[in-house]
């Protein structure tokens, strides 16, 4: 299976909470690109979530071996020094995203790259797998967090256009699928198409 495939079944199992097979997925697409650092966030994270504290703390330094600087690796690798209790190791509660949310259908799914980006602090506060919130504003399309939190933009094209069709009853959901400290991609689904746009595909 290519690693792209694997990437999407990674974040899936994120998104349901089943951080064992989260586990197992980012493992195996380590073993074919052992430096992928989203990968590695990721595997961290899941180890962090079942509990295996000292599994997420390798994990993280694994990314700053590679990249000293990644925010994500860098805040937890500081939470699990000293600081263990901070973390929750239940579930968080949200909607839970399956693989049928993010199946790709021509002209419905469309992967993005986020502009206008927050800072590498702020980004480290998310991770592949969460869903994020398009918000529209007067001229561009907002993404944030579920806690509200702004982290960027959509491209001004695909903001105009996103704005038209949402003001017109269509909707979305988004998801993180990559966050590093200078990039923020989103796979946003078209998830229900109003009458007005019945014969114009979101992208």
């Amino acid at each position: 299976m290519k690693t792209a495939n694997w990437e999407k079944k990674a974040i899936e199992a994120a998104g349901r909470g089943s951080w064992q097979r989260a586990i197992e997925i980012n493992q195996k697409i380590l073993k074919a690109q052992p430096r992928n650092i989203a990968a590695l966030n990721r595997l961290g994270r899941a180890f962090l979530e079942s509990g295996n504290l000292a599994a997420a703390k390798k994990s993280y330094q694994k990314v700053i071996k590679v990249d000293r600087y990644n925010p994500i690796a860098l805040k937890n690798l500081k939470r699990l020094t000293g600081k263990k209790k901070q973390f929750s190791l239940t579930p968080k509660k949200g909607r839970l995203v399956s693989a049928k949310d993010f199946l790709e259908e021509p002209r419905k799914t469309k992967l993005v790259s986020v502009v206008r980006l927050t800072s590498a602090q702020r980004l480290a506060e998310i991770n592949s797998g969460d869903i994020v919130k398009l918000v529209c504003k007067k001229r561009f399309v907002a993404v944030l967090s579920q806690s509200g939190l702004h982290l960027g933009c959509l491209p001004e094209d695909l903001s105009r256009r996103l704005i038209t069709f949402i003001k017109g009853g269509n909707r979305y959901l988004a998801l993180v699928k990559t966050v590093e400290r200078n990039l923020l991609e989103i796979l946003i689904k078209e998830t229900y198409r109003c009458r007005k746009f019945k014969n114009q595909p979101s992208f």
